[in-house]
């Protein structure tokens, strides 16, 4: 009797660590969400200035340098330090880029939570809409959890953005090997430098 018990008492705790954690994400993101906001909406800043602050924001949550590994696959493994090095930066200035011409065209929408899930111990998904006067857009973020807290960086880290159902790493993903069936890593990091 005493047994199981225990063995209740324990499976209640570990299903309330899940829900601690799954709420502390959904804070988590929401609150990333609302400096962002703010920041867009703030009139004094510059595109520079404004671009600047987003990114600080978001870099504590963003894991570019898994995102960066798991879009060149298998390539991945051939680079040399220097290069994984290099390849990181500048896949982390194109998302820069790309998240800013995107924040270009923000008006007036707000952001709703739907669901949040766990599929694994260490994986989290937060489904979201962002929500317009006139449209809903489905945007879907994936988290994972390091064993190990890298400095500087949140508790849990986005790796992957599903928007409208398109994965952003699955689709680099698809880009980098199209153009690595012909030309070399090098080739893609210096068109990686050039687009604008």
């Amino acid at each position: 009797m005493i047994k199981n018990l225990v063995l209740v008492f324990m499976l209640l705790i570990g299903v309330n660590g899940f829900a601690d954690e799954k709420e502390d994400v959904k804070k988590q993101l929401l609150s990333k969400i609302d400096a962002v906001i703010e920041v867009v909406q703030d009139k004094s800043l510059s595109k520079d200035q404004r671009n600047s602050k987003i990114v600080d924001v978001v870099t504590p949550t963003f894991d570019f340098k898994l995102m960066a590994k798991l879009s060149l696959g298998k390539k991945w493994k051939r680079l040399t330090k220097t290069d994984k090095g290099r390849f990181v930066k500048l896949y982390v200035e194109r998302m820069k880029r790309s998240y800013s011409e995107k924040l270009d065209t923000y008006t007036d929408q707000k952001v709703e939570v739907t669901s949040v899930k766990q599929p694994k111990k260490n994986r989290m998904v937060v489904a979201t809409n962002l929500i317009s006067s006139s449209d809903k857009m489905d945007v879907v973020y994936k988290f994972w959890k390091p064993r190990k807290h890298i400095p500087t960086k949140d508790r849990w880290l986005v790796y992957d953005v599903e928007i409208l159902g398109v994965s952003i790493l699955k689709a680099d993903k698809a880009q980098f090997s199209e153009f690595l069936k012909t030309k070399s890593i090098k080739d893609l990091m210096d068109t990686m430098i050039n687009v604008k």
